[in-house]
């Protein structure tokens, strides 16, 4: 459950490509510790006096007018350039091994998905379209897109994902060994000794890093995994089969499946909130309802970012992802009532709450939004 797990699916970089990328995450690491941290001083003393000077005595009020303000500070605009930048350097750096590594990874994959014992599965859709907006955003600034598909065989989307995913998380200070399925587990284990779910779903689950740790805490479960990417699932099921993991990959929406009611102990999802409409997040919420077995809980992990508990400035500074990281509705699950929207879904009041996840390495803590359906 390291971010850098090694398994025959990884890009790996030679030394040069391995050198080029410890720097890119040496500088996001000084800007996230030494650049950052200047925003607020920087607004204190600068910026929100500037501005009330200009509009007769008050401060900002909305998000627009302390963004804009923000924006035309040089510090700001400073921070937001090297950002910018040590992203776009990040996807080069990572690109390069991946590019590389493109022939011998596919080969790889049509190996491990061919083998005459294949432990999961792969269910792809021809005609499935992925969201207008994935298909024309770079979510992340990841080079081609999440659900970019070049051929029947093409994994590059998971590849990138992975690789460039391992070098993001350790640059934004979260610790190499931090895992966001193994925090839901150690929960479940603590909370809930005595859950063995039989029938477990992963919404959203990318390259699949998330989905093989359920494979492995529970192996008696039959472990199920969707997204909306074919080459991102073609990458996850070999990713799944090279570490032994019996997980069966579909590409499906979460807002829109077509699994049997009631036919999931356990659901669950990382990061996928801030990643998706309102629209999804409240269809995504009614489906977890309509899939849950009796008794069956579900947890869905995402960043610690509601807006309700931040002062505007932090609402603001913590939103850059939406301008610069091509992030569209990351402002969508900041401002957005989970709880109200999971009992609107269905959950009974004293079934749906949000908790703070423990982090399993270094400081910190995720959100979950938990539920339960009555047995």
């Amino acid at each position: 459950m390291v971010h850098d797990l090694q398994h025959r699916m990884l890009a790996r970089p030679d030394a040069e490509e391995a050198g080029r990328q410890r720097y890119v995450l040496a500088m996001k690491r000084y800007l996230t510790g030494r650049i950052r941290p200047g925003n607020e001083a920087v607004y204190d003393h600068e910026v929100r006096p500037a501005f009330s000077r200009a509009h007769a005595g008050r401060e900002p009020a909305t998000r627009a007018e302390l963004r804009e303000a923000l924006l035309a500070n040089p510090h700001y605009q400073a921070w937001c350039s090297l950002n910018r930048t040590s992203q776009e350097m990040m996807w080069q750096a990572v690109g390069e091994t991946v590019l590389r590594e493109a022939p011998r990874m596919r080969e790889q994959a049509q190996h491990l998905c061919a083998q005459r014992e294949v432990l999961g599965g792969l269910r792809l859709d021809p005609d499935f379209e992925p969201p207008e907006v994935l298909q024309r955003v770079n979510i992340h600034l990841q080079p081609g897109g999440y659900a970019r598909t070049l051929d029947a065989e093409d994994i590059l989307a998971g590849a990138f994902y992975e690789s460039g995913g391992n070098l993001y998380s350790m640059g934004r200070g979260m610790g190499a060994k931090d895992s966001k399925a193994g925090a839901v587990i150690a929960w479940l284990a603590e909370h809930h000794p005595d859950f063995r779910p039989r029938r477990i779903l992963d919404m959203g689950c990318s390259a699949g890093a998330s989905s093989v740790p359920y494979a492995q805490a529970f192996p008696d479960a039959e472990v199920h995994a969707l997204d909306i990417g074919a080459a991102m699932l073609r990458y996850a099921h070999a990713r799944a089969e090279s570490l032994g993991a019996r997980v069966f990959f579909h590409q499906l929406d979460a807002a829109a499946t077509d699994f049997d009611d009631e036919s999931f102990d356990l659901i669950v999802s990382h990061n996928l909130f801030h990643e998706i409409s309102d629209e999804t997040r409240r269809g995504m919420l009614a489906e977890t309802w309509r899939l849950l077995a009796p008794g069956g809980m579900c947890l869905h992990q995402d960043v610690a970012i509601q807006n309700r508990t931040r002062s505007l400035f932090e609402q603001v500074e913590r939103s850059w992802d939406v301008e610069f990281n091509n992030e569209p509705f990351w402002e969508c699950y900041a401002d957005a009532d989970i709880v109200s929207e999971m009992q609107a879904a269905g959950f009974p009041a004293e079934d749906a709450r949000e908790l703070p996840l423990p982090k399993i390495s270094g400081p910190g803590h995720w959100y979950v939004a938990f539920g339960r359906k009555p047995a």
